[in-house]
């Protein structure tokens, strides 16, 4: 028997969660046990037990995304921002609070049930669309890696030792570890820290380098 997977939502808009319901009521293996139109109401009830929690950007009650992204991660839930805005800062912002995954309210279904799994098993997920925006977008502290910085980063930020990395781009050892060192300066330059391999993996997948998954 595969494991259900409890889901509450928070969005402002009434109509929206029950629009969830009907939908995510037809997606094997999910289960939404909670809503609420804000953070405070689904931690005060029911909602505080799920494993991933739906979270629109924009509540309309004055909070935060990031923080309402902090407060659902410190009540042990993994959180998936579901908005109809998509803007690539938006979507770092809330990547960097700690979001799993961002899904947008035009997105498909399969793509919405895709994302909920993989934040329950602790993984990131952007939408092909979204790290599609992202590697296009010219932020100020988005740096812009070379096509070797690019492979490097992508292939040493999943786990690869940099002997791995060198031999998979053909180049000494010494030249892979330049590349890395690279990332990490221009990161730096940009206010963003990656120092260590974790960092580079989470600047990988807020930036659309990588799908998280």
């Amino acid at each position: 028997m595969s494991t259900i997977i409890p889901v509450a939502a928070v969005d402002d808009h009434p109509i929206v969660l029950r629009g969830l319901a009907d939908v995510l009521a037809g997606v094997e293996g999910l289960e939404l046990v909670a809503t609420a139109t804000s953070i405070r109401a689904l931690l005060a009830g029911t909602g505080r037990d799920a494993a991933v929690v739906l979270l629109d950007l924009d509540l309309g009650d004055g909070s935060q995304a990031p923080d309402n992204i902090r407060r659902l991660i410190q009540a042990g839930a993994a959180v998936i921002v579901f908005s109809a805005l998509a803007d690539p800062d938006g979507v770092r912002a809330a990547m960097r609070a700690g979001a799993c995954g961002f899904v947008t309210k035009t997105d498909d279904v399969e793509e919405l049930g895709t994302a909920i799994r993989a934040a329950s098993e602790g993984n990131g997920w952007v939408s092909p669309q979204l790290a599609f925006m992202l590697l296009t977008d010219k932020a100020p502290d988005r740096p812009q890696l070379s096509p070797q910085e690019l492979e490097a980063l992508r292939l040493y930020a999943t786990g690869m030792p940099l002997k791995t990395v060198a031999r998979k781009m053909d180049v000494s050892p010494e030249t892979a570890k330049q590349y890395i060192d690279r990332v990490r300066m221009k990161y730096r330059r940009a206010g963003r820290h990656a120092d260590t391999k974790v960092d580079l993996y989470r600047l990988a997948v807020e930036d659309g380098h990588l799908d998280g998954t």
